[in-house]
């Protein structure tokens, strides 16, 4: 064993995000990790790829509980989108906001030198066509959004010299994971087209939308490990200026690759004021060997392969408690697995 390897802890480390970075972390063979989760929504097998996952709440986790001080903390535990957000706004401001900075104010004390936030470009909320830099005007218009710019104040203020915070504003999340999601436009698009033979849209299209790739995530988040920050606030657009899509123009490109199938709007009227292009220079800049490394053509054929193989319970998937976060909550409680404040009261 390399005893130099850096001490890392994910908390967050078992969900869409989290299961494909312990994946890519191990297999670089760089790190000692430990992961904590709530594991709402456990259904990989990462449990047994990676044993130092423990199933702890965030908002009862003390961080001086472990038996190391690592060097860095990766903060990927969200209420992690908007509809979640609307249904839980309370949950969604403790997790994403005053766990994140308790958390991050302990690590400062302890002597932990790094903290990586998991941010969001939706941020900048309803911003149109014009792209968005990270000095520009934050405009968050959901709870998750606000809740994200909040946790990134906090973090502003308590980081230093000798406590560097890197706050990666993460363009929408797409791709295959072992703890799948289809609640994600791109992966959305690409399951309606295996169980439909067509690609609905819930709006006009007409809204601006980056992407990026989960295993773009985890090279970003590899990036920021090492990375030695001259700043001890960072603030980064992650993501590529050419995954900046019109939401009707992702659906057509998901179409062509699929084999230009139809692409129907629910409503030509209803418009999704969430609206934001994104200019990611500043990343390409700082992390040429980290750039999105993942094509739109194979993003979607390997999405596509895995859930022809998945067909038959595809059924009502945008409600499904199997790929949709919202309704796998929403079950938990039914099934008084988890109360309304989402913790624990039984094991499912």
């Amino acid at each position: 064993m390399n005893l130099n390897k850096k001490k890392i802890l994910i908390l967050g480390s078992d969900g869409y995000v989290g299961s494909v970075l312990i994946n890519y972390l191990k297999k670089k063979n760089i790190c000692k990790l430990i992961g904590i989760d709530a594991q709402w929504f456990h259904k990989s097998n990462s449990k047994k790829k990676y044993n130092n996952v423990d199933r702890k709440d965030i908002r009862n986790f003390n961080l001086r509980s472990i038996n190391f001080i690592p060097e860095t903390i990766i903060y990927l535990a969200a209420i992690s989108n908007d509809p979640m957000g609307r249904a839980f706004k309370e949950v969604t401001h403790q997790i994403n906001f005053k766990e994140c900075l308790r958390l991050a104010k302990c690590a400062k004390v302890l002597g932990v030198k790094k903290f990586i936030f998991a941010s969001s470009c939706s941020i900048y909320g309803a911003s149109g066509s014009k792209m968005r830099k990270e000095s520009d005007k934050l405009q968050p218009i959901t709870d998750y959004a606000i809740s994200k710019v909040k946790a990134e104040k906090g973090l502003r203020y308590v980081s230093s010299n000798k406590f560097k915070v890197i706050s990666l504003r993460f363009a929408t999340a797409a791709g295959l994971s072992p703890n799948l999601r289809l609640d994600l436009v791109f992966n959305d698009f690409v399951a309606s087209a295996v169980l439909k033979n067509k690609i609905e849209l819930l709006s006009n299209g007409d809204a601006w939308r980056p992407l990026i790739h989960v295993n773009d995530m985890a090279r970003a988040i590899h990036w920021a490990i090492k990375y030695n920050s001259s700043k001890n606030f960072l603030p980064i657009n992650i993501g590529s200026n050419s995954w900046n899509f019109k939401i009707i123009d992702l659906a057509k490109k998901i179409s062509y690759v699929i084999g230009n199938i139809k692409v129907m709007t629910k409503s030509k009227k209803t418009k999704d004021k969430r609206s934001y292009k994104v200019d990611f220079a500043l990343f390409k800049k700082l992390a040429p060997n980290y750039q999105p490394v993942m094509n739109i053509t194979k993003s979607v054929n390997d999405l596509k392969n895995f859930l022809n193989s998945k067909k038959n319970i595809l059924y009502n998937f945008r409600n499904s408690e199997k790929w949709s976060r919202l309704a796998n909550l929403k079950y938990l409680i039914k099934k008084n697995y988890i109360n309304k404040k989402l913790f624990w009261i039984k094991n499912a």
